[in-house]
């Protein structure tokens, strides 16, 4: 048969078409990046155009780093003196309207130097002066510029700032850790609104970019919702220039929650009366937020000494005001234009970090430190929203050596936590975070197969992150084999899960509630093999550990 000119044309294209495809399919990365589709950050990986988080990018938080020793005991060598060089004028520090910043104020005797109370001045010789920066950019600007030596910052947001100081060829580190937040940041909520996967479909209202930001991020990542209803529901945040108006569209109704910070987050739910609840907070996400006070490395090369007076005198001040939190509540009040209520509620919801707190956040005792997980796992979400280019990395930007040097005045000090865990949850009680993990074992057995320890090792860091909740593992089975058989199994395989977490994280046992459900719950119809292997699942519950 003689093919016509149309019909050789026809075939012609048919072959191009087939050869395009399969080169697409082969080297369609590579055709994105050179025609320019794929934009890459500066270490050459791929950013997503779209800037969807998933649950993977949250791994290095808390990834690597196991709970505080169950009696409470540091271990820390002493390291040499950075220095003892001090300045000839007042150590200028940014901060906020935030009582984690009380105890330099305390030590300061208030805001201005070389006051007659100044724990700073007549022990260390040390003249300090605080000042307010309540906008982030004002206080970013102000660091650059050089008109202060020090400023507040959560490790989340400085993850975001450090990229953008080491673009100018600034250098910064941070010093001291302040506060773990403890309740200052959450999600309020309608009631109908029990767990964060019941937000699918909700509005929502937040602040781009901040802690309130994050915070939303990690609870969505750590969540039983699926991929795309994470993205769909990110999506469709409502983004407000700042916390409280995010806090302001929930108290006129035109959202169904709202991430802020205190004083918002209570007075949100007041507004909305028998309406609202805060659904979930730092209360339970206990180690998520920390506040970090950061120094021009200018500052630390110049004047080691004063930066050294600065970290002690902090330390100081923390049990001052354990000692007098009349006295020093009213004084904080009065620097910060506060109330002294406003000041109790504010203490009431963050943990001021001792020395020995501090050594375990910057890993001078364990085996990684909590800034290293926290400001990398940061980095990691705010690249993939196009918000950073510049790529960090914690250990450049991070200078515990004035935490290390006070190792001998804080041999015995404990890491102290005011929450406890004795009355096991109930059924009926509500869970923040539900979602079911696929945690193979050996046939018949309660062994836990090596490919699951990836997922596990997921789980024991959101227990870490979630310091203040109970964790309640339900085994699930499916309906093959007899009740009596698989009943017992299934619980057994919970308590393996249990066992695993505790080991490998160093967890309290008595956070965990381990339930065998055998056949007697399943997702799916047990008569194909894709049903069954749905209904071999553990279910995962964080419950809140109500005081």
């Amino acid at each position: 048969m003689k093919l016509t000119p149309f019909g050789k044309l026809f075939i012609v294209l048919v072959a191009l078409g087939v050869i395009g495809f399969v080169a697409f399919k082969k080297y369609g990365d590579q055709l994105r990046d050179w025609s320019g589709a794929t934009k890459k950050t500066t270490d050459g990986t791929a950013k997503s155009p779209d800037g969807d988080v998933t649950r993977d990018d949250f791994n290095q938080v808390n990834a690597g780093i196991s709970d505080a020793p169950r009696d409470g005991n540091v271990k820390v060598q002493g390291g040499a003196t950075p220095g003892t060089q001090m300045l000839n004028r007042p150590l200028k520090v940014g901060i906020n309207t935030w009582a984690g910043h009380a105890p330099g104020i305390v030590a300061n005797g208030g805001m201005k130097p070389g006051g007659a109370s100044s724990l700073y001045k007549k022990k260390y010789g040390l003249d300090v002066e605080f000042i307010l920066l309540e906008d982030p950019s004002a206080k970013l600007a102000a660091f650059i510029k050089g008109d202060i030596d020090i400023m507040w910052d959560t490790v989340d947001s400085f993850a975001r700032e450090a990229s953008e100081l080491k673009e100018k060829g600034l250098k910064a580190r941070a010093i001291i850790q302040e506060d773990w937040s403890r309740g200052g940041d959450g999600i309020v909520s309608l009631k109908s609104i029990k767990s964060v996967e019941d937000l699918k479909g909700k509005r929502i209202a937040s602040t781009k970019f901040t802690p309130s930001h994050w915070l939303l991020l990690f609870l969505l990542s750590q969540s039983g919702l699926s991929p795309q209803d994470r993205n769909e529901l990110e999506k469709n945040v409502v983004f407000t220039a700042e916390a409280p108006q995010a806090a302001a569209m929930f108290k006129a109704g035109k959202v169904d929650a709202a991430v802020t910070w205190e004083p918002d987050l209570s007075g949100a739910v007041t507004a909305r009366e028998n309406e609202a609840h805060v659904l979930v907070s730092t209360t339970a996400a206990t180690n998520v937020i920390a506040d970090t006070l950061v120094a021009r490395q200018a500052i630390l090369d110049e004047a080691p000494g004063a930066v050294q007076a600065f970290v002690a005198g902090w330390f100081d001040a923390i049990s001052v005001m354990k000692e007098d939190p009349q006295s020093t509540n009213s004084l904080i009040a009065d620097a910060l234009k506060l109330t002294t209520d406003d000041v109790s509620g504010m203490l009431s919801g963050l943990k001021l970090t001792s020395y020995a707190d501090n050594a375990l956040f910057f890993g001078l005792s364990g085996p990684k430190s909590y800034f290293d997980s926290l400001f990398n796992g940061a980095f990691v979400i705010w690249r993939k929203k196009g918000v950073v280019n510049t790529v960090v990395d914690a250990p450049d930007f991070k200078d515990p050596r004035f935490v290390q040097a006070l190792a001998k005045d804080y041999a015995s000090q404990k890491v102290e936590e005011s929450f406890a865990f004795k009355d096991k949850p109930k059924v009926s009680d509500r869970a923040i975070v539900n979602k079911s993990l696929s945690i193979h074992f050996t046939t018949g057995s309660d062994e836990i197969m090596p490919g699951s320890y990836f997922t596990l090792d997921s789980l024991g860091d959101t227990m870490l992150a979630f310091g203040n909740t109970y964790l309640q593992v339900e085994g699930n089975t499916d309906s093959r084999g007899s009740e009596a058989v698989n009943k017992p199994l299934s619980a057994k395989r919970a308590d393996a899960v249990k066992a695993y977490l505790v080991k490998n994280f160093n967890l309290d046992p008595k956070r965990f509630v381990t339930v065998g459900q055998g056949s007697t719950k399943p997702m799916a119809p047990n008569e194909t093999e894709d049903g069954r292997a749905l209904n071999r699942r553990t279910d995962i519950k964080v419950v809140l550990n109500a005081q």
